[in-house]
């Protein structure tokens, strides 16, 4: 009997890349919001739309120092001119008036009278008065006049008040924190950072381990759970909980119930393919009897992607859990995959956002090619030279090669029945960093 492609060899159905990703965006929602102090709010996302309270600037300003004139003083096609100076202001005093034919020394910064029609600045490079610290003098002569720059920096030319300065889903970084003081916002609603757990099964796996002669027959270090770990702290993730259980399911779902109580997302690695002592799998599909956990939603099955193709996902106690295969390549491409665009749901940032794209050259002594149905998925250092991109392809990349992580920088990413690339071909590429 021919077998059907589109299923495993249980008959569970693949899901195409598209479908399990938006899948995985369907279990999550954004973290509760709180008000916080814009100073202390970097790294947050904005639950609202931040509005200006102050106008950018606040007052009208010199945008030099020099003197404040009225142009009607200085025609065009004249000078010099001399005119006395009738006051001063610094940077942090009240505006001063100018009177017809007179001249008022003024700083950087400080403030023009509100009706700033017929008003220029001249600079004092334009004077005859020294720039720096000097004595305000009783008459300035203006040796040039340029009556098409006013140097006049007006009230509310870059917002007003009332304006959106940041929409909400914007990541708050120290652009954000300066535009949100500079109008007034000095506190905004923010959604939380997630909690997210991490957990690795698996008998096989020891920690802290050096040598050949620490490990025991059958077993692996276990290099996941602290990469998925060190993968969301880079995230920003508030809290991330790291935990190890045994190959018992009734261990496991026990863990995984609590934690799913504590956390708004767990991360599983390893356990979820066919295998008889698959974990995860065997945990969150074949309840007890005496089972009285929350476990609901949980699905199982193929992907339609390469490394990573067995996957699950649902939820416990209305928790997001996401069950990533235990194959360190595997675990690390699914994490950009899948983990990092639902992080950024809970985190409040527009999905679409999770990763850039580009197209990168190709070396010329390789060849790749997506495998009939699936999509490829190849991790990748990026050199960046003379304005060329060339990803540099760890040598027969494998799903267990764990030890060609080094450098990564991006994952190249070729459709299902992509075609073979040549040498130079462009290929469509995932940066993961910058």
């Amino acid at each position: 009997m021919a077998q059907d492609h589109s299923c495993d060899h249980h008959g569970v159905p693949f899901r195409s890349l598209s479908d399990h990703l938006a899948a995985v965006l369907a279990v999550g929602k954004p973290t509760t919001t709180r008000t916080v102090a814009t100073e202390e709010s970097a790294g947050l996302v904005l639950a609202e739309d931040a509005r200006a309270n102050l106008p950018v600037p606040p007052f009208s300003n010199s945008a030099m120092d020099g003197f404040l004139v009225r142009a009607a003083d200085l025609p065009a096609g004249g000078g010099p001119w001399e005119l006395p100076v009738s006051g001063d202001i610094p940077a942090g005093q009240a505006p001063v008036d100018v009177a017809p034919g007179t001249a008022v020394r003024i700083m950087t910064g400080a403030p023009t009278p509100v009706n700033t029609e017929g008003l220029m600045v001249v600079p004092v490079e334009d004077t005859n008065v020294p720039a720096g610290a000097v004595a305000l003098p009783d008459k300035v002569v203006v040796t040039t006049a340029h009556h098409d720059r006013t140097h006049i920096r007006h009230r509310g030319e870059n917002c007003q008040v009332g304006d959106v300065i940041a929409h909400a889903g914007t990541v708050i970084d120290a652009g954000v924190i300066a535009s949100l003081l500079s109008t007034g916002i000095t506190s905004v609603a923010a959604y939380d950072r997630p909690t997210v757990a991490v957990i690795s099964a698996g008998d096989e796996l020891v920690t802290s381990v050096d040598s050949v002669d620490q490990l025991r027959p059958g077993t692996i270090p276990d290099s996941n759970r602290p990469m998925l770990a060190e993968l969301l702290r880079e995230q920003g993730v508030a809290k991330v909980r790291s935990v190890v259980v045994d190959d018992d399911a009734a261990t496991f779902r026990k863990q995984l119930d609590a934690l799913s109580r504590e956390c708004d997302l767990v991360v599983t690695s390893g356990g979820v393919s066919a295998g008889a002592f698959d974990v995860v799998k065997e945990a969150l599909t074949k309840p007890t009897t005496t089972d009285t956990t929350g476990v609901t939603d949980m699905w199982f099955g193929p992907v339609q992607i390469q490394p990573g193709k067995p996957q699950g996902l649902g939820r416990v106690n209305g928790t997001p859990v996401i069950c990533l295969p235990g194959n360190p390549v595997s675990s690390f491409v699914c994490f950009y995959l899948f983990v990092m665009p639902l992080v950024r749901v809970l985190s409040g940032i527009p999905p679409q956002s999770a990763a850039q794209q580009a197209r990168l050259m190709l070396p010329s002594h390789d060849h790749i090619k997506a495998p009939k149905g699936r999509d490829l998925f190849i991790p990748c250092a990026i050199n960046w030279t003379e304005g060329d991109v060339h990803p540099v392809i760890p040598g027969g990349m494998g799903s267990h090669f764990v030890a060609s992580l080094v450098g990564i920088s991006a994952i190249i990413h070729l459709p299902q029945d992509h075609g073979k690339t040549q040498p130079g071909d462009l290929v469509p590429v995932i940066l993961l960093k910058v």
